[in-house]
């Protein structure tokens, strides 16, 4: 298929807010409300673990790796060249990320991100993985996903992927970049310095610079 034509596939795939039809499937239109808040205290995944069940939660991110493995698998076992692969990829986080409907229903980007690369740049994301998941096994979610899709590029150049897919991975972790940096506005209201409020948020993915 066109390259144009996996964009568009990758981008309605991550569009899919997992999190708010699991709400809405089990009537909690409180816990939608609430994802649709600007002010809203976490994300989408935050939210239906924490108002809903831990296993729906659990589900929510498991789909939403879903949305962007099955596309990117579908692409691999057609034979995409790199560079499709990569617009692919980087489309499908975009999709989930800046949704143009429900997007507060959305995240940072980090499972459809996961999704696309564990089939596109697995060694790479696999590594990226194992980080992630010390962070989050040292209570230090925030700090592991950071710092393991920040170093996703560098992977991808160290196992000798394609250019085309180090881009990607690239572009992949500023689109996730973006969205931990949104709310740099209330954190100057609060009176946090800019570069504190900024380290904090990318690598943290902490308001007020990590200070609550």
């Amino acid at each position: 298929m066109p390259t144009i034509v996996w964009i568009a596939v990758g981008f309605l795939a991550g569009t899919i807010p997992t999190p708010y039809l699991l709400a809405l499937a089990v009537r909690r239109r409180d816990v939608i409300a609430e994802m649709r808040r600007q002010d809203s205290p976490g994300d989408a995944h935050f939210l239906v673990v924490n108002r809903i069940s831990k296993a729906a939660g659990i589900t929510a991110v498991v789909l939403d790796m879903v949305k962007g493995f099955v596309p990117a698998l579908v692409a691999v076992l057609l034979d995409e060249d790199p560079g499709t692969l990569a617009w692919l990829g980087v489309a499908a986080v975009a999709g989930h990320s800046f949704a143009p409907f429900l997007r507060a229903a959305g995240g940072r980007g980090l499972t459809t991100a996961a999704g696309v690369s564990l089939v596109i740049v697995p060694r790479a994301m696999g590594v990226t993985g194992v980080i992630a998941l010390l962070g989050t096994l040292m209570k230090r979610g925030g700090f592991g996903t950071g710092v393991g899709f920040g170093l996703l590029p560098v992977f991808a150049i160290m196992f000798g992927y394609n250019n085309a897919l180090v881009w990607m991975c690239a572009g992949i972790v500023g689109l996730i970049m973006i969205r931990r940096l949104e709310g740099l506005e209330e954190d100057r209201r609060a009176g946090v310095p800019l570069g504190r409020a900024i380290v904090g948020r990318l690598l943290f993915d902490l308001p007020r610079g990590g200070h609550d």
